[in-house]
């Protein structure tokens, strides 16, 4: 009789075990929850960290939602490439081989996106961008998706803005001739300006990592513009604009996106007061997803979002969304879910997020429209004509 009752206990225990281990249709990890690695890489320090705490702050958010949500856990590995191209090609190299990762978002400019991003297209492992707004980094490949959109798809907007708000006849520009995220914004300034039938009165170049741009800003001041147009990273439109002030330049500027950041605004101050842009987002837009956003970042924060954060939780969110979706099991290798999760996203055509009703292109861009925004009385503000 103990004999029955023990063989009986171990063919019980056999069967708990083999329903626990059933394959549910997911790639199971702790407390039976898909599990999804993110491989993030940002620049935490050096010469782009003014773009980072944004970022920062909607991965946390997203995290928190993932948790609430109690349908996957996301484990994001975030890492410090220190806004430089050669930390950022270790880390993809880590998250591929060491971290298993399924998907990488980051790194924060275009320069380390073209050093860094062919390393996952040729290793088959999806890339989702969230602030490059640098042309021509998704044709790296079938791989490289970004919610950020081509600063110069929206620069046109913000020009024609400018030309009817301040009159303009005659613009400056200047830019940093070794920076394709400068390098396109200032070609996309040119041609609009052209269009609009506007005189280049004068057409400034520096380099990367400058201080001083009194030289420029001497010549620009003697050739009387109407307004400056800005095509440069954060750090240098901060030193630009106050420098310009300094030199007693009193027109406008117009710039692209890093115009946009709030630490941008927050570190030039007054100088910035009346520039204008344009933004993929924006945080007065109607939608109720951004309203749920924006209130969810102010109250854990402190302070309102900017547009990378909104890019950066729009894309986890899709991330996360499309992992679900994409028929990922237990017994697909680190391959094959990377390859599932890539096709996933790719199929995504109208996901409504904080950025609006978007999805993505052929080519992995996103398909937003974007807005002007101009500077009042030290704060980013829609622009009404």
């Amino acid at each position: 009789m103990k004999k029955w009752l023990m063989n009986g206990f171990v063919l019980l225990l056999i069967f708990m075990l083999l329903v626990g281990c059933a394959d549910n249709g997911t790639n199971k990890k702790e407390g039976g929850m898909p599990e999804l690695v993110v491989g993030a890489t940002y620049g935490l320090t050096g010469p782009v960290a003014i773009y980072s705490e944004t970022v920062v702050n909607a991965i946390k958010l997203v995290k928190e939602d993932i948790k609430n949500s109690g349908k996957l856990k996301m484990n994001v590995i975030l890492e410090d490439d220190r806004s430089d191209k050669n930390e950022a090609i270790n880390l993809y190299q880590k998250f591929i081989d060491r971290d298993k990762s399924d998907i990488i978002i980051g790194p924060l400019i275009g320069n380390q996106v073209f050093a860094a991003t062919p390393i996952a297209q040729d290793a088959k492992i999806p890339v989702m961008l969230t602030t490059v707004a640098t042309p021509g980094v998704t044709d790296i490949g079938d791989f490289v998706f970004r919610t950020s959109g081509e600063s110069p798809h929206f620069i046109p907007k913000a020009v024609k803005a400018a030309v009817e708000h301040f009159n303009v006849k005659k613009v400056a520009v200047i830019h940093a001739k070794d920076d394709e995220f400068a390098i396109g914004e200032y070609k996309a300034f040119k041609s609009s300006f052209e269009k609009e039938g506007v005189k280049i009165v004068d057409d400034e170049v520096y380099l990367t990592g400058d201080i001083d741009f009194s030289s420029q800003l001497t010549k620009i001041k003697a050739s009387s513009p109407d307004i400056i147009a800005i095509a440069a990273q954060a750090e240098e439109v901060v030193a630009i604009t106050t420098q310009a002030r300094q030199l007693g330049i009193d027109v406008s500027f117009i710039g692209g996106n890093a115009f946009n950041a709030s630490n941008t605004l927050k570190e030039a101050g007054s100088a910035m007061e009346g520039s204008i842009s344009a933004t993929p987002w924006f945080i007065e837009m109607e939608t109720e997803e951004n309203k749920q956003f924006v209130e969810k970042y102010r109250n854990k924060f402190g302070k309102d979002p900017d547009w990378l954060s909104a890019q950066t939780y729009d894309a986890l969110q899709i991330i996360a969304k499309a992992y679900l979706e994409a028929g990922i099991t237990s017994k697909d290798n680190i391959n094959e879910r990377r390859i599932k999760l890539r096709d996933a996203i790719a199929k995504i055509k109208e996901y409504k997020g904080v950025l609006g009703t978007f999805g993505f292109t052929k080519n992995g861009d996103p398909t937003v429209s974007g807005t002007v925004i101009i500077v009042k009385d030290g704060k980013h503000m829609l622009f009404k004509p």
